[in-house]
């Protein structure tokens, strides 16, 4: 998630900065810049999903900003931050295309609270709604469904599971833990997931030492703790169950789960398997970043 942000003081866009880090959001990319004239710039370019604007500022103000960003019609979601408290003045901010008004000062549960709905907006742009490519015969891939109240029932009632676009590799598919799913019999591999480490933190939230600050200090070093990785494989291991061979009618078993850190031609080749061979869901439990898992069937 690209995040902009734009204020004349140095030190609120580090305060800014520092609170964002915190909030554990998933593939979190910051700019900052302290010229709103460069903001258009940027914006043209980098295209940040939300931009957060202080009002008065040199040469352009955030008002100014809002409109121009509105008048392109962009799909960037925009929060003010600002020391304006007057009433009428904030609802002329809301009117100019402004999504929220924050106060300063304001403290880092202000700040999450108001950011909530725009980063679920992000993350829920990616969910179809519509019914997914129909999946090829044969394939050893689990039925969504079933999917879905295995998870719940391993994890917690509170985890929602959508079916989102087809993921391609990027850099922001590191790292990821590797599952194999085998036929028991054959040893022959007939599926593989590959889970982020959001989708790895939210599995392992069964796990009463995963906590939310756990989980932020696993996200922020890319590297899953023992508990998120025993965990997470625990759970993997036991919704097997749903991954289904449809020849023999058997169950699949895990056969392992690796942390991957570095890309390798095998991991790349993977998201580009056909939309009809292949599962993309996410996974969510509030208030962690959204999971996200690519399952694909042979």
């Amino acid at each position: 998630m690209r995040i902009l942000v734009v204020d004349d003081s140095k030190a609120t866009l580090e305060i800014v900065r520092r609170s964002l880090e915190g909030f554990g959001y998933r593939h979190l990319s910051i700019r900052k810049t302290n010229n709103p004239i460069d903001a258009l710039s940027i914006i043209g370019q980098w295209q940040p999903h939300i931009l957060l604007t202080d009002w008065n500022m040199p040469e352009l103000s955030g008002i100014a900003l809002i409109k121009a960003i509105r008048k392109k019609k962009l799909d960037t979601q925009i929060g003010m931050i600002t020391t304006i408290e007057e009433p009428q003045q904030l609802e002329q901010a809301l009117q100019a295309g402004a999504d929220f008004v924050l106060s300063k000062p304001f403290d880092d549960e202000q700040l999450y609270e108001k950011l909530l709905p725009l980063v679920q907006g992000v993350e829920q742009s990616e969910i179809i709604l519509d019914e997914i490519e129909e999946l090829s015969e044969g394939l050893a891939l689990p039925n969504l469904s079933q999917l879905e109240k295995s998870l719940i029932k391993l994890t917690s009632a509170e985890l929602s599971i959508n079916t989102i676009k087809p993921q391609i590799f990027d850099e922001s598919k590191l790292p990821c833990i590797m599952a194999v799913f085998e036929d028991s019999e054959t040893q022959k591999v007939r599926s593989v997931a590959l889970l982020d480490i959001y989708a790895a933190c939210i599995l392992a939230k069964s796990n009463p030492n995963v906590t939310n600050g756990h989980i932020q200090r696993v996200i922020k070093s890319k590297r899953p703790s023992k508990y998120v990785m025993e965990t997470s494989q625990e759970i993997l291991q036991k919704a097997a169950v749903v991954f289904l061979d449809h020849q023999s009618r058997k169950s699949l078993r895990l056969k392992n789960a690796n942390f991957i850190d570095q890309s390798f031609p095998k991991l790349e080749s993977l998201y580009k398997t056909s939309a009809n061979k292949r599962l993309d869901i996410s996974l969510q439990i509030q208030p962690l970043a959204q999971g996200r898992i690519t399952i694909i069937g042979f």
